[in-house]
């Protein structure tokens, strides 16, 4: 019977097996050691993107989960130094959950969104603590008017139309308006109003129309009519999203999800559990949008989206 004969292995290999496998104990970084939580409102790529590009800068371990992944496990959120809410529901679901020591930061959720949060959960010891904040997906209203008179320089007046939410806005808007020497002319919708009856006459009388992320009054319907009423009477329509960009608004400033990310991931960074957290905040990393057939079919000439969006950069300075 043969027998294959076996080397026993060197006194080096032992020890290169041997400083390998301890190399792999010390570098690996347990799941428990994670310093950061990033949890995600709902597995869609928009989160992702966000939560990827958080995590990529981020300068100490994180763990990524989807809010029904963390529902389904019996989660220690002790191990965590701060936890990230990504969205609404994570942030509304994590607000109570998390211990009242730890930092909840809250990122790409509305800003009225937030302040509705902040109000639902007002009796919360990590309220008055600083131990939470946001970073809001929606633009400042300076800068969307900023944007509107970088586009049209004459423009003397811009209108809008509120809805139930937006409407607690209105002297936000006023204050923007009369930063950059605009006239704001409005309208109040309700859900039984016609609305093509109040903006056909508001759009006509104003120089720029400003949309707003108000759900109750751009609904597919709604977005459709202004931008046939605008390019109708062709006055210039800004934008809330690329997307409304894309269906035929003349431009909008916007905050992509790596916006986003990158900048959670540079508050994150900067604080630790033993200081408060700064007060919520709008994007700080933007891009402009424009649309140049709507522009054509306005006789602009317009700048690129370049340098509008470097031109927003400097005025913001």
């Amino acid at each position: 019977m043969n027998h294959r004969y076996q080397q026993k292995p060197t006194l080096h290999q032992w020890l290169t097996l041997l400083i390998g496998f301890v190399l792999s104990c010390v570098f690996a970084v347990p799941e428990s050691r994670a310093d950061n939580l990033i949890v995600l409102s709902r597995q869609l790529p928009s989160y992702q993107e966000v939560a990827d590009t958080l995590a990529s800068k981020l300068t100490t371990p994180s763990k990524i989960l989807t809010l029904s992944e963390l529902k389904r496990q019996n989660y220690d959120y002790s191990n965590y130094q701060q936890v990230i809410a990504l969205g609404a529901s994570a942030g509304d679901a994590l607000f109570q959950t998390v211990p009242e020591g730890k930092h909840l930061i809250i990122s790409f959720i509305p800003r009225q969104t937030y302040n509705a949060l902040l109000l639902k959960h007002k009796n919360h010891p990590r309220v008055a603590n600083g131990a939470v904040t946001a970073i809001y997906l929606d633009q400042p209203y300076s800068r969307q008017l900023a944007l509107a008179k970088l586009i049209a320089p004459q423009a003397k007046s811009v209108a809008t139309a509120l809805g139930p939410h937006s409407a607690n806005d209105l002297n936000l808007l006023r204050s923007a308006a009369q930063g950059h020497n605009l006239e704001l002319k409005y309208e109040t919708l309700q859900e039984t109003d016609n609305p093509i009856h109040k903006l056909q006459p508001l759009i006509k009388s104003a120089d720029i129309f400003l949309s707003l992320p108000d759900k109750s009054v751009f609904n597919r319907t709604t977005a459709k009519w202004i931008l046939y009423i605008s390019f109708k009477q062709r006055i210039p329509l800004i934008g809330f999203s690329k997307k409304y960009v894309e269906a035929g608004a003349l431009a909008a400033v916007y905050s992509s999800p790596s916006d986003l990310g990158r900048q959670t991931a540079e508050l994150a960074n900067q604080y630790t559990n033993t200081a408060p957290l700064p007060k919520p905040t709008y994007p700080q990393y933007f891009h402009v949008s424009t649309n140049p057939t709507a522009a054509h079919s306005l006789h602009l000439n317009i700048p690129s989206e370049e340098t509008l969006t470097k031109q927003l950069i400097e005025l913001e300075k």
